[in-house]
């Protein structure tokens, strides 16, 4: 990781500071970046869960409504699959982001690399039609 091109910056502070979590943090900004073709990409420090998050824009294709259809910062928490998560440390990283966030994405790393997306929304949301 310490020889990868991307590692510099905020993301080798995150990754020093959180080195627990460095891994999965590593992964998902690369894969953002790099695959998803995410621009605009930033490091998000959560210093009440200890870990760091990956903020940036989605490209316009992406968009799967037209609610979301104007660009705006999406925030990624990439953790493991391996990690207990519950409601509380949910709300917490809501609570934690300034400005606020509607929604949130878990960026889950498996074992294999792989990462799955799950969008996250606070309080109760109606499905898209």
């Amino acid at each position: 990781m310490e020889s990868h091109s991307q590692f510099d910056g905020a993301l080798k502070e995150a990754c020093t500071s959180y080195p627990r979590h460095a891994g999965s943090l590593f992964q998902a900004y690369n894969d953002l970046k790099l695959a998803q073709k995410w621009t605009n990409i930033s490091i998000v420090d959560i210093p009440a869960l200890k870990r760091s998050a990956v903020r940036g824009d989605m490209p316009a294709a992406a968009e799967t409504s037209e609610e979301n259809s104007t660009l705006q910062s999406r925030i990624v928490v990439p953790c493991t699959l391996s990690e207990n998560l519950s409601i509380e440390w949910i709300n917490t990283v809501f609570d934690a982001v300034i400005p606020p966030p509607s929604e949130i994405y878990l960026g889950i790393v498996s074992d294999d690399s792989s990462i799955v997306y799950y969008k996250l929304s606070k309080g109760m949301v109606k499905p898209p039609q």
